[in-house]
């Protein structure tokens, strides 16, 4: 049988709107989706998936939803909906923003593409500082080479929003990438790193508290990586370091689920996901119903559905 699992980031109020570069619910929508949803399905949860057993039936018409990323949103606008409808949801939680208070690169560039309505002139100071460092010595492409390689549109992003993205995401290596970006958003986002850790990012305690209150909750890695462009060693620490955080707060019996960072994995994250003892797991391949096997004792490999696509969905266009 098929499940939909849908995928959510920020949901916040209208005027809260980072940008329309992001994919950011307004509240008002997300309620109205929720009311919509509540009429035709039961809300699940990812180990309610394991605890169905060989019986799919107990399945039918549930549907599941998900939020990445670990921000404020969850316990300042999505609980109280939640719960007003007798709802629940699963949050993947990076915890190196959680628990050690520190801004993911991943929300540094959402934060960069919000500082300015030119685009234009990120890729110029970029173009810049890349020369200035002489990176390309480091790198081994020029500037020009990455953004061909780097800057092909997709259904979310155009060329240039595609490439600040994967610039500060996939340039190798890290510790350049890391240095990189910290130039490129100091320039353009005047404010500290930690005033907006508090504004943006749950506490523990605010996991605690949504772990009481009967929200899920899952691994979404460490730091924010793309693990499948991680050495095995790295995706170990990664999600072993997520899990022992993740402990100290909620249930390590139900919390043994993943959400892979960018979607990023490979039959080495499965693996090692595995012997962490994961049996559950969500990647995002474009707009797709979950293909649950109930004769499986594992779900390593269900797909998602992106918020964006949501009329699509309830049209039953993925059917």
């Amino acid at each position: 049988m098929r499940l939909p699992i849908l995928m959510y980031h920020y949901v916040r109020p209208n005027g809260m709107r980072m940008s329309m570069r992001h994919h950011v619910l307004d509240l008002d929508l997300f309620n109205q989706q929720l009311d919509v949803m509540a009429q035709k399905f039961e809300f699940t949860l990812g180990n309610q998936l394991l605890n169905a057993g060989g019986d799919g039936s107990v399945m039918e018409n549930r549907i599941w939803l998900t939020f990445d990323d670990g921000y404020r949103d969850c316990i300042d606008y999505v609980l109280p909906s939640l719960l007003k409808r007798n709802a629940t949801a699963t949050v993947f939680v990076p915890t190196e923003a959680i628990f050690e208070r520190k801004l993911l690169d991943v929300t540094k560039i959402h934060l960069l593409l919000s500082s300015t309505q030119s685009i234009s002139d990120i890729i110029s100071v970029s173009r810049q500082y890349y020369s200035d460092a002489n990176l390309e010595s480091v790198v081994g492409e020029s500037f020009d080479q990455l953004y061909e390689k780097f800057g092909i549109p997709n259904v979310y992003n155009d060329s240039n929003n595609h490439f600040i993205k994967n610039l500060f995401q996939k340039l190798s290596p890290i510790s350049v990438r890391k240095q990189f970006l910290n130039q490129v958003f100091e320039f353009f986002v005047k404010r500290s790193e930690s005033s907006w850790v508090d504004e943006l990012y749950m506490s523990p305690d605010d996991v605690a508290y949504l772990s009481a209150a009967g929200i899920e909750f899952g691994t979404h890695g460490h730091s924010h990586e793309w693990l499948a462009n991680l050495p095995a060693e790295d995706q170990v620490s990664e999600l072993t370091k997520s899990f022992k955080f993740l402990d100290t707060v909620t249930d390590s019996r139900t919390n043994r689920l993943i959400a892979y960072p960018f979607g990023s994995y490979s039959e080495t994250t499965l693996n090692i996901a595995r012997g962490l003892g994961v049996q559950i797991g969500v990647v995002h391949r474009g707009a797709k119903l979950a293909q649950l096997e109930f004769d499986l004792s594992e779900h390593l490999e269900l797909d998602r559905i992106d918020i964006m696509f949501f009329d699509q969905f309830m049209n039953r266009e993925f059917d």
